[in-house]
């Protein structure tokens, strides 16, 4: 089972997406890489479930595509590549998806550190008050059971899906 960090955000889709490609383009994180190359392929998802590519900045600015996405109230996702892993997007939700496995945080310190990490560089970069970080399986609720913040933890609760909710110091 892959690895979820999981945040809440107050920004909208097309804000959060927005605010990920200009750190990807610009600064960079410290500890979150962005893919290879200058071009960002962003997947975008509608209603119908329905998937298409929109290229950042060959295609449009990272600004035009946030404006798209809040125009168009039929977006509900938006994925952006990372060298390793993604991050999956969804209203009142930042997603870093990795490939590590969920046993490997909860058994390995170094694992641990990494992870703990990249949680604290994305919860400053989106203000966030705490993270969840969980195996692969949070996501699929969410946009179904799931549309807050709340709810999501109570959900991975009562499904007994092993998860982490970790507190962010000054957050």
């Amino acid at each position: 089972m892959a690895i979820e960090i999981l945040l809440p955000t107050t920004r909208t889709l097309g804000g959060a997406t927005r605010a990920l490609l200009e750190v990807l383009a610009g600064p960079g994180f410290v500890n979150i890489d962005a893919a290879e190359g200058t071009e960002i392929e962003v997947e975008l998802m509608n209603l119908d479930m329905e998937a298409w590519p929109k290229r950042v900045p060959t295609e449009l600015s990272a600004a035009d595509l946030g404006d798209l996405i809040k125009s168009d109230k039929e977006i509900v996702r938006a994925k952006i590549p990372l060298r390793t892993g993604n991050f999956t997007l969804f209203p009142r939700f930042v997603i870093l998806c990795r490939h590590d496995e969920y046993e490997a945080f909860e058994e390995d310190p170094r694992a641990r550190q990494i992870i703990g990490r990249e949680s604290l560089e994305l919860s400053q970069a989106f203000g966030a008050r705490e993270i969840v970080i969980c195996g692969d399986a949070a996501s699929d609720f969410i946009g179904h059971e799931v549309t807050d913040w709340d709810t999501l933890k109570e959900i991975l609760a009562s499904e007994e899906i092993p998860h982490t909710v970790v507190p962010i110091p000054g957050g």
